[in-house]
């Protein structure tokens, strides 16, 4: 299996780009067109109001700031403009009219000199930021206030300003979305600037988040962020989220969970309900085997019925959370681990097929070396495991399922605790040096 990338707070502005990339490209929200993407930008930063304002609530406004900057990161991806050359080529280490830090604009300000600026991203060169906490702190030191007014106090009357601004901000970049670069050979280059122009406003509200109430803390985007995102979904909490789509997945700036009916209550999992949906997906997506690599896990558990019937019900789900939570550790970052019912779960492994068997076989020895305790009891449960794979059967994700399904039931007629296709040597040597 691929190597993961690492994320973590103190990563470049591209690293952070490419966190949310990994997170929810292309099947989730962010694999919407750029006007979608857009929107929901929008929406969100408009719910900000609710606690900046209303609220002044500290916590919120804290996550609202998270929630802008990822879906700005969003549209960024989607438009694949490099945000980290975008801001140097328009704020390099200066304000872009005056050309110094501090800002010293006169008001109004003089206009931009492209030739200037261009010849201070050169000469500023030592001191390009280096990580987003980098970023933010560069803008602090060129504007000390919005638009460089040193004489808006520190207050809510300069948070409500630079809100304003975000709005401004947020309109130029509509115009500049509407475009076509067919007609306008400088559209890109345009949209580009706007695009600058919205990220430096958005670090302007983290700067001066402190006034949002008199005992709030001052607010650092890398910390926020990586608070609400630490290098996952911040609903589903996977590497690579699963959340379905759905109206309710549209609603990034929300306080409620996912809709509950696309998760299990007694495991946490996905439900039956989510697994449909993202097959459904997958099958929109990829309309060969070729074009994809997956492996479809599907395990039956031995004898469940009895667990229920002997130790009551209650124990039965006790048992399928501790079942459920070992399927997921073991199936790691490149797996999605659902349960379709009943004492059946399914893991789709963003892998092939020898991968595939060698995760079956981990999760198989993993749940029949690790009994269930509860008080004096221990139960030991197993697994019939069925595994197919786009490599290995050069079928489309719907038909994988029926045919790892098929395998967990010949399994399960032919001794149980076993996987279908058996591990070789191979997978063998492979799994004893994991």
């Amino acid at each position: 299996m691929a190597a993961q990338p690492t994320y973590h707070k103190e990563m470049s502005l591209p690293e952070w780009v490419r966190m949310f990339r990994d997170i929810y490209f292309p099947a989730q929200n962010y694999g919407r067109s750029a006007f979608e993407l857009f929107t929901h930008l929008v929406k969100v930063f408009g719910a900000g109001s609710h606690y900046l304002f209303r609220l002044s609530d500290p916590k919120g406004s804290r996550q609202y700031v998270a929630k802008v900057f990822a879906w700005y990161c969003a549209l960024a991806n989607r438009l694949t403009i490099d945000l980290d050359d975008a801001l140097w080529q328009k704020y390099p280490n200066v304000c872009p009219r005056c050309v110094k830090a501090p800002c010293q604009c006169a008001d109004p300000p003089a206009a931009i000199d492209p030739e200037r600026l261009a010849s201070a991203a050169l000469e500023n060169a030592y001191a390009r930021p280096r990580t987003l906490r980098d970023w933010q702190t560069m803008f602090a030191h060129i504007y000390r206030g919005p638009s460089g007014k040193t004489d808006v106090p520190p207050s809510r009357e300069r948070l409500a300003l630079i809100f304003a601004r975000i709005a401004e901000e947020l309109g130029e970049v509509a115009e500049a979305l509407g475009q076509d670069p067919t007609i306008d050979a400088d559209a890109d280059l345009v949209l580009k600037n706007e695009m600058a122009d919205l990220g430096a406003w958005i670090f302007a509200l983290a700067n001066n988040l402190q006034y949002v109430a008199d005992m709030a803390h001052g607010t650092n985007l890398a910390d926020v962020t990586w608070d609400l995102y630490p290098g996952r979904c911040h609903r589903c909490q996977e590497a690579k989220c699963i959340c379905t789509r759905g109206a309710y997945a549209l609603e990034l700036a929300e306080k409620g969970a996912m809709a509950p009916s696309h998760w299990d209550e007694r495991t946490g999992l996905a439900n039956d309900k989510a697994l449909r949906r993202y097959i459904a997906d997958a099958q929109r997506r990829f309309t060969d085997a070729n074009e994809y690599t997956w492996s479809m896990i599907f395990l039956d558990l031995d004898n469940f019925g009895a667990i229920n019937k002997t130790y009551s019900h209650a124990v039965g789900d006790d048992v399928l959370r501790f079942v459920a939570d070992q399927i997921k550790t073991t199936a790691g970052r490149d797996g999605i681990a659902f349960r379709r019912g009943g004492e059946e779960f399914v893991v789709v492994l963003r892998a092939g097929h020898d991968a595939g068997i060698t995760i079956a076989e981990l999760i198989r020895r993993k749940l029949a070396s690790t009994p269930f305790a509860f008080g004096d009891v221990s139960i030991t449960v197993t697994a019939s495991i069925g595994v197919a794979s786009s490599t290995g059967d050069g079928a489309k994700p719907a038909l994988l399922e029926t045919l790892a399904e098929g395998r967990a039931q010949e399994a399960k007629k032919t001794g149980k605790n076993r996987v279908v296709p058996e591990p070789t040597s191979e997978h063998l040597r492979r799994i004893r040096k994991a």
